[in-house]
């Protein structure tokens, strides 16, 4: 699929007669006015459709072309000029005569990854023209960033030609910024580092249209103003060198929320408002889990007079929890996502009320009630995971003979695509969290109000079973987490993506027409970075755990490094720097620490 640049919004025949076209509604005016002459006016394509052209079959066609030419004027030469004989091989038949011989198994996708490092290094040559450039950086972006709806799955930023081809919002200031966040991504492939001056280039321009469209209240509410900030924000992500990267994607996530309530509840009177609500909203609640704050006051009522807006003929808006997406769909009871949204929401509040930081504790009825609406939480949260319906369920697969660099402890889940395994992770991080500040209640509260009741004279107390629970609970999140990495990363596959029975199947327990592919510990390439993005927040929370083993935690900084050599993606070296700076620790029922050791990465 090769993207197309901006389409001409022309009528037919303007665009026949390159002629100007008024674009009025239902015909233009140029047309009318030589009715008699000419025929009417065949009116306006939708933009949308024509943004992205499927090039396969001619660019195939064209191919086979150019290698037959290239054969004749092969043999024609052979026929006509003699060559002398050689002694010695040429250096690059050698090459290849050797790594055939030796590595037969490898040579196919050797060549395959040579041709995709050079492919990219000839398309992004600095001499190549600005405007092939950003069109391939496009293109980069929808293919690796960009998830259709199918199944359980409602896309993510899947409304991008949407926003592109939108005649009311400034796509020149979308396109600024989805060709920042695609050469970005375009730099890390090896030779071509030399671009990003140029995604630095649009994203500085890109930063400028933004402020002009924040100068203008009617600009700012927008769409393409909060989507551009958004795929800002995850330029910050793909290009994270250090706190400075942190600090300006914190800022562009504040700014998106900022827009949301700016927006009001008039961005529910359509679906693309609703979706893009729901992505800012839930790159929202991933700040505030990283920081340990409760989501805004005003942006929970939003969220809730969106809810008190649906009917039964109206669109159910899925929210994804920490760092998700929202898409409208026809289910008249609440999605997984949503009531996982619901419950999250709850627990960031109750953490910050917590506040495991404070010395001073609650008094005694105070901290009892605030245990009882945390074992509350957890019971919903629990109640969640046994009634998921049958698509959204994932298979657990035992393989001793997987590589244990990209296989923890030989297990890992299926799961119907990876966005559905992105929801089970924000569940199992909402789980951690929510526990952590059930720990944080037992060693600060219980120590000073029932100290015989946490830990008993022969470790007896009533509290001590909640301790040992605190521990496994968290202990089986993270290895949850963990055994979702392979096909996060595009170590397990199906043979046909077009089933729309996938989901069904591995709900059932069923594993066929899925394979593992680990013969290398390196992710696979051509693998979309969209999962690789989805598990980086997860797998860092996961390694981060003070209850981890040194081999755990070295295992997670190895799979941060793989990310960040096969994506690119810059914070995935950035956090596994950050994990190796933590001293290893290990935290048992037994053995308690002190609550500085159990407060949340904040990163």
């Amino acid at each position: 699929m090769v993207y197309c640049g901006r389409p001409s919004a022309n009528c037919g025949l303007c665009r026949a007669k390159k002629r100007r076209c008024d674009k009025a509604v239902p015909g233009c005016g140029q047309c009318a006015s030589s009715g008699r002459r000419c025929q009417a006016c065949p009116g306006y394509h939708d933009a949308s459709s024509i943004i992205i052209r499927n090039e396969t079959t001619r660019v195939i066609s064209r191919k086979g072309r150019r290698k037959d030419d290239h054969l004749a004027d092969v043999v024609t030469e052979d026929r006509l000029s003699p060559s002398p004989l050689s002694p010695f091989p040429s250096s690059s038949s050698l090459s290849s005569s050797l790594s055939s011989s030796s590595h037969p198994d490898q040579s196919q996708s050797r060549r395959h990854e040579y041709w995709d490092t050079q492919a990219v290094s000839m398309l992004v040559a600095p001499e190549a023209p600005l405007e092939s450039l950003h069109d391939l950086a496009i293109s980069y972006f929808l293919s690796n960033y960009v998830i259709e709806d199918s199944g359980p799955c409602p896309g993510f930023l899947n409304y991008t030609l949407e926003i592109l081809a939108d005649p009311l919002g400034d796509t020149e200031m979308v396109r600024l910024a989805i060709c920042a966040a695609g050469l970005a991504g375009l730099a890390s492939t090896p030779g071509t580092q030399s671009i990003m001056s140029r995604a630095r280039a649009s994203y500085a321009e890109a930063i400028e249209r933004v402020n002009r469209s924040l100068a203008d209240p009617l600009t700012a509410s927008k769409d393409s103003t909060l989507f551009a900030v958004l795929v800002l924000g995850l330029f910050e992500t793909i290009t994270c060198a250090g706190s400075a990267s942190l600090e300006a994607w914190a800022h562009h996530i504040n700014g998106a929320a900022s827009l949301l309530v700016h927006r009001g509840t008039a961005q529910f009177r359509t679906t693309l408002g609703l979706r893009i609500f729901g992505e800012a909203v839930s790159h929202v609640l991933t700040l505030c889990s990283r920081h340990g704050h409760p989501v805004p006051p005003r942006l929970r009522l939003l969220r809730v007079e969106m809810e008190r807006r649906r009917t039964p003929d109206s669109s159910d808006v899925v929210i994804v929890v920490a760092a998700a997406a929202a898409a409208a769909s026809t289910c008249r009871s609440p999605s997984p996502s949503w009531i996982l949204g619901t419950a999250h929401i709850e627990v960031m509040d109750l953490y910050h009320r917590v506040d495991p930081d404070q010395d001073h504790p609650f008094l005694p009825d105070e901290w009892e009630a605030l245990l009882s609406h945390a074992a509350e939480l957890d019971r919903r949260l629990e109640t969640l995971t046994a009634n998921m319906p049958l698509h959204w369920r994932f298979k657990t697969v035992h393989d001793p003979a997987a590589n244990p660099r990209a296989v923890y402890r030989s297990v890992y889940h299926i799961y119907y695509n990876t966005w559905v395994a992105k929801i089970w992770n924000g569940l199992r991080a909402c789980r951690i969290i929510l526990h952590q500040a059930i720990y944080a209640l037992l060693l600060r509260e219980g120590l000073a109000w029932a100290p015989h009741e946490v830990m008993g004279p022969s470790g007896g107390g009533a509290y001590t079973a909640l301790l040992q629970r605190v521990s496994d609970t968290t202990a089986e999140m993270r290895d949850g987490i963990l055994a979702s990495v392979p096909q996060m990363l595009g170590f397990v596959r199906h043979d046909d993506d077009d089933d729309d029975d996938d989901g069904a199947a591995v709900g059932k327990g069923s594993t066929s027409g899925y394979r593992l592919d680990c013969s290398s510990a390196d992710m696979p390439r051509l693998v979309p970075a969209s999962g690789a993005y989805f598990l980086l927040w997860y797998l860092f929370l996961a390694g981060w755990l003070p209850i981890n083993t040194p081999e755990t935690r070295a295992w997670v900084v190895d799979r941060l490094r793989a990310i960040r050599s096969a994506t690119g993606i810059q914070k995935a070296g950035y956090l596994a720097d950050e994990l190796e700076k933590q001293p290893a620790l290990l935290v048992t029922a037994a053995a308690l620490r002190p609550m500085g050791e159990f407060l949340l990465p904040d990163f």
